[in-house]
């Protein structure tokens, strides 16, 4: 082996300098390293598929539509990344190769050189997307051809813009000092010297010239290889002002870059910066590496010290209110006087029986109301209504789409009767943003502002991208500080992406939200005008549910007393309404509470409340994922009600999964995944786990409630191969799946035995 490395030609290919850069990106630069891991996961769909990660950057969507432009933006925001790592890499490696400095552009040189990561990735990316645009099926081979050339376009267009600046601003050691680069005949003489039999096959010259890495040969534009040349005649100080020179360029092109990037964040609003998700992906990473590029060119060995007291430092001021950026609902007064947040308080709350037995008097005459608007318009022989309740999963934009695919088919089937027998609805996350945006529309139709709301067109509303504009928000202003304020009445808020997230909703949903309050839909819901929904968003602080109403539910917090147990209740739950009603609780914004019941973990923000300690919410769907726990009490306390009042109770459950799981397969583990089983397994059965609980507890209904119960499952087919992203944003064959799964047999049977009920 020895022997055959003496060669000159085997010597010129193990040395070359792009094998070389890349085993010294293995050796010393992980981090950066690793980042291109997690992209060659993304784009190969190892990474994340579940959340739909993958189709953000293979079925990129921009302005609600994938086509040219939208590979082009994610394919310039792509050149802007491989770019940054460029810069990164040859601030941090370039000194370990003298030689760069002797030649002309040496940035440039660099670059090229630089090639195999980059160039893999894109050849792994461009060979996927190509793969997932063919699965899709419905794009001919001439639009997969221009979307792969819009990709490649936008990588180029960045790259080449990028270029000219340091071709511009760089100076190499001609430019500088007026030396003639090294770049010119091949040095063979040199070689041919110290290749003796006896002597090492190194060169000795290069040996003492190169800190780390030892080169023979590099890349030359246009695609010619040629020999690396002594520099031990340059003035060491020569080469170090030439690479000083550089850095300083890219710490200035980094620094407008940053600063380029936070400036757009100021222009979120605009429509047309909705940029695709993966694109701002991109831009996300972008900036991680960057920021410390400046830092490292001003103060070189110290910036990893700086660097560290700088996120130190950080990491003490984020506990000033300053800092420290919270996520507020809209509506709530958060300058006011702080509820207190304490067993004692929750306890307390939790005692007032005249208070529940008040609000129990309010909702018999709700149910009431409810009871006489179905027997006048339903039903002959005196027979009694189906007490009907919704509860509807979370699942992001999937159980938006399903549930109101869901409710509005089966509605429309039934003739309208179904929403007239629904009393409540409950549920969590995208679920109940659908039922939302269908009660909404089924009242504006009962008080004829719309004509029909089974038109196909609110399908495509409620299936809108929202995942853009959030990621969007992310990489650009939700850093550190947020330095634009929305104003609501009095009160002034943060614009954060829990502010995009309603105000994409909004603008997906025809604005049919935009102002509303909670309390709005009190006379209605009150009136059994709509049916009722109540929120049940999980604390953070201690796993309690936050029980959301525009009607006083302080019953739904309460235990319930007997004669027959002894114990210390244990309260699980605090009424919002009562629970913040000197922050104005009525004023929150209705978006703001489909926010609080849809706060998924990084994407949309912990919703922080004016409590002392503060009661930070995220989504329903970590205890109670399709409200049943809710629907369960708000049954038991009007047993008595609803079995002299009604023929029987219908619980629809609208999943977004089949009740009946397949038993995955459990091949031997890895050391890794058998570390990771138990926690992993946990969580990734966390929703399997509330089905048995629940079902369990709906076993039970019979032991209280005089009379029958049938449970109507409309289920969606998610399951492999068909699974569909647990996100915000969907693909045009993820949503054709969703609104398909209502064909199914068992959703048809599950919409005869309906019809059956009701009729």
């Amino acid at each position: 082996m020895r022997r055959l490395l003496y060669h000159p030609a085997i010597r010129r290919i193990v040395f070359f300098f792009p094998f070389q850069l890349l085993f010294l990106h293995i050796k010393k630069n992980l981090l950066l390293l690793s980042i291109w891991g997690l992209l060659f996961g993304f784009v190969t769909q190892s990474v994340a598929p579940r959340y739909g990660a993958p189709y953000l950057f293979l079925n990129p969507e921009y302005l609600d539509e994938v086509t040219v432009l939208s590979y082009f933006i994610i394919g310039f925001a792509c050149g802007g990344f491989i770019m940054a790592f460029n810069i990164a890499s040859y601030t941090l490696n370039s000194f370990r190769f003298p030689f760069l400095a002797t030649l002309s552009n040496p940035f440039t040189k660099y670059c090229f050189n630089n090639f195999i990561i980059p160039v893999l990735f894109l050849v792994v990316y461009v060979a996927n997307i190509i793969f997932f645009l063919k699965g899709e099926q419905i794009y001919s081979r001439m639009e997969i051809f221009t979307m792969v050339m819009g990709f490649l376009g936008g990588v180029t267009i960045f790259i080449v813009l990028s270029l000219l600046y340091f071709f511009r601003t760089n100076k190499d050691i001609h430019r500088m000092f007026g030396v003639k680069s090294q770049e010119l005949g091949l040095d063979e003489l040199l070689y041919k010297k110290y290749k003796r039999r006896n002597e090492s096959w190194k060169n000795p010259y290069l040996i003492k010239e190169a800190r780390d890495w030892y080169v023979e040969t590099y890349l030359s534009f246009p695609f010619r290889i040629r020999l690396v040349r002594a520099v031990r005649h340059y003035k060491r100080e020569m080469l170090r002002n030439v690479f000083s020179q550089n850095y300083r360029n890219a710490g200035v092109y980094s620094f407008i870059a940053i600063i380029t990037l936070f400036g757009l964040g100021f222009f979120r609003e605009v429509h047309f910066l909705m940029f695709p998700a993966g694109a701002s992906v991109f831009l996300l990473l972008t900036m991680l590496i960057m920021l410390p590029i400046p830092l490292y060119s001003v103060f070189k060995g110290w910036a990893p010290t700086l660097l560290l007291l700088f996120l130190v430092a950080l990491n003490f001021l984020y506990q000033m209110e300053f800092f420290n950026n919270i996520n507020k609902v809209y509506g709530l007064n958060y300058d006011t006087k702080k509820a207190s947040y304490d067993n004692n308080t929750v306890d307390k709350f939790a005692s007032q029986k005249d208070t529940a037995a008040a609000d129990f008097k309010s909702m018999t005459e709700t149910l009431n109301k409810w009871r006489l608007k179905n027997q006048k318009t339903s039903f002959q022989n005196n027979k009694k209504p189906k007490f009907v309740i919704v509860c509807t999963s979370g699942g992001g934009l999937r159980s938006s789409l399903w549930t109101f695919q869901s409710l509005q088919f089966a509605d429309s089937v039934l003739q309208g009767e179904l929403l007239k027998h629904t009393a409540l609805i409950t549920g969590s996350s995208g679920g109940m943003i659908g039922a939302a945006y269908l009660r909404e529309l089924y009242f504006q139709n009962q008080s004829g502002k719309l004509k029909n709301f089974y038109s196909a067109s609110y399908l495509a509303d409620i299936s809108k991208d929202i995942l853009n504009t959030l990621t969007f928000s992310i990489a650009t202003s939700d850093w550190f500080v947020s330095f634009q304020s929305v104003k609501y009445g009095t009160h002034k808020y943060n614009k954060d992406r829990g502010y995009m997230f309603e105000k994409r909703l909004n603008d997906n949903l025809r604005d049919i939200f935009l102002g509303k309050k909670i309390s709005d839909y009190k006379r209605v819901e009150s009136e059994a005008i709509v049916p009722m929904m109540i929120f049940s968003p999980t604390l953070v602080n201690d796993g309690r549910k936050l029980i959301v109403s525009s009607l006083p539910v302080s019953f739904l917090t309460q235990n319930s007393e007997s004669d027959k147990l002894h114990t210390i209740p244990l309260n699980d739950g605090i009424e919002f309404s009562r629970f913040f009603k000197k922050q104005n609780a009525d004023s929150i914004l209705f978006t703001s509470v489909l926010r609080m019941s849809s706060t998924f973990p990084y994407i949309t923000p912990i919703v922080s409340l004016p409590s002392e300690p503060a009661i930070e919410i995220m989504d329903a769907g970590m205890r109670d994922n399709y409200g049943i726990e809710v629907a369960l009490k708000y049954l038991y306390t009007f047993r008595n009600w609803i079995a002299t009042n009604t023929s029987g109770i219908v619980m629809i459950q609208i999943r977004d999964r089949h009740k009946e799981f397949p038993i995955d397969e459990n091949p031997s583990p890895t050391i890794l995944e058998a570390l990771s089983l138990p926690l992993g397994s946990f969580y990734g059965n966390l929703f399997y786990m509330q089905d048995f609980s629940q079902n369990q507890q709906m076993e039970f209904i019979s032991s209280w409630f005089d009379g029958p119960v049938d449970v109507v499952d409309f289920q969606l087919k998610n399951e492999i191969p068909d699974k569909i992203s647990l996100s915000w944003h969907l693909t045009n064959h993820e949503k054709q799946k969703v609104i398909n799964s209502i064909n199914l047999p068992e959703n048809r049977k599950a919409i005869d035995k309906l019809h059956e009920l009701l009729e």
